[in-house]
């Protein structure tokens, strides 16, 4: 029974959509510009339809094109960012490159003007006690050095090797309390002994108070105590103290090397030709300070 209503709904709306056609075309027969009217009205109500179908897919289309370009920006920058970091290690590289062989070729003229042989070596450690002034290098026995040898930077005197093992060694610099070198004041040749007190800055002692001697003078070595080279620079004067009732002048010198940053230095033989040991100068200057003292009892009576 189903089936049969089914198949009339069928036949009868079969027959429904032929009667539809047959006057649609007579319509249009009878009124051309029913299709045409038609077709506007139709285009009318499917056009936004279209436009915001076009729209979306166009906006979404637009959005992953950006997304996309976006990813290779972020890919590009990334890669660019690590050309960087590689170009300024190999940048740093250089820069260090450049500063050792500065520091190499100081050594190479210092050690042509002096006619000797050095021995270059680099600080590995610096004594973190205020009252020592001592470093430690990367050189020893099995390089040659020995104690009792002077170092300069390339410009300055350094200090004296005054430890010695295989493969390391220790400097007393000048500035050291124990330090003390022969000098002369380079223009006026005054003599002096230059001694370290365990600040930036040395003394020059027993220049007779009749020398002449004005800051921004040369102190170099005299060569006389066998060890250090003489003209090589100690430092330049700074102060000049002279005291009244004093013989000599107080100097004050400032190192010709800023001790706090040696990196390379130049370990070179002692004037002698034949090894000697260091001369005590502190213990020459205490004689020298008790005669002074004499003398100046029997003036001061």
């Amino acid at each position: 029974m189903s089936g049969f209503i089914s198949r009339n709904s069928l036949f009868l709306s079969s027959v429904a959509l032929m009667i539809v056609s047959f006057q649609l075309m007579s319509s249009s027969i009878r009124n051309p510009e029913l299709p045409g009217a038609g077709a506007k009205l139709l285009n009318s109500l499917v056009s936004p339809v279209q436009k915001i179908h076009r729209e979306s897919v166009g906006g979404i289309d637009g959005i992953w094109s950006k997304y996309v370009w976006l990813q290779g920006v972020q890919e590009k920058q990334s890669d660019l960012e690590s050309q960087i970091k590689i170009l300024q290690e190999k940048n740093s590289a250089l820069i260090e490159f450049e500063h050792e062989n500065r520091r190499l070729r100081s050594l190479l003229g210092f050690t042509e003007r002096l006619g000797k042989v050095g021995i270059p070596a680099n600080v590995i450690a610096r004594d973190p006690s205020n009252w020592l002034k001592t470093i430690s290098l990367d050189k020893g026995a099995s390089d040659g050095i020995t104690r009792g040898m002077p170092l300069v930077d390339g410009h300055a005197l350094v200090g004296l090797t005054t430890a010695v093992s295989g493969d390391s060694s220790k400097v007393q610099l000048l500035t050291d309390p124990n330090s003390a070198i022969d000098a002369l004041v380079q223009s006026s040749r005054a003599p002096g002994v230059v001694e370290g007190n365990g600040s930036e800055l040395l003394v020059m002692r027993y220049v007779e108070k009749d020398e002449d001697v004005k800051i921004g003078d040369r102190i170099i070595a005299s060569g006389l105590d066998m060890v250090y080279p003489k003209g090589t620079l100690i430092g330049v004067v700074t102060a000049v103290d002279t005291q009244s009732n004093s013989l000599f002048h107080q100097v004050e010198v400032k190192p010709g090397v800023n001790l706090d940053y040696l990196e390379s230095v130049l370990v070179v033989e002692p004037v002698a030709e034949e090894r000697v040991e260091v001369l005590d100068l502190k213990g020459r200057a205490s004689e020298v300070r008790e005669g002074v003292g004499e003398v100046e009892g029997e003036v001061t009576e």
